[in-house]
């Protein structure tokens, strides 16, 4: 038989458990406009490096021309695909993580810029 402090103990795990269960169906998606510099690193490095940010599961790009291109710059329309679960499993997942998934594309070499108007979770289901 269990006391009254460990039976409380065991429904507040139980129910972080779900919460985390139920954010692992989820995908959430950054929408953005991305500037890579080539003299730096090759497109396909820089996107197989953005890919590789934790949480990051597949990233779509349609190229666009800006007003004034700068030679050796590419320009992308950026659909990042992310999985909450390894940040669920170590806290949590918020609008901050999202932001800080944003800044570490920003320091990444060959990124001139990664721009996210009005950052916030946008959830695409499973």
């Amino acid at each position: 038989m269990i006391n009254k402090s460990e039976f409380k103990k065991y429904i507040k795990e139980e129910i972080r458990k779900t919460l985390r269960e139920d954010y692992a169906e989820k995908l959430y998606k950054i929408e953005g406009l991305l500037v890579t510099d080539n003299n730096k690193k090759t497109q396909t490095q820089t996107f197989s490096d953005i890919r590789s940010i934790t949480g990051v599961t597949t990233m779509d790009t349609n190229e666009y021309v800006p007003n004034v291109p700068k030679k050796g710059y590419k320009y992308d329309r950026v659909t990042i695909k992310v999985d909450p679960y390894p940040y669920v499993k170590n806290g949590k997942f918020d609008l901050d993580t999202i932001k800080q998934i944003i800044l570490s594309i920003n320091n990444i070499k060959g990124v001139v810029k990664f721009v996210v108007k009005d950052p916030q979770l946008i959830n695409i289901g499973i």
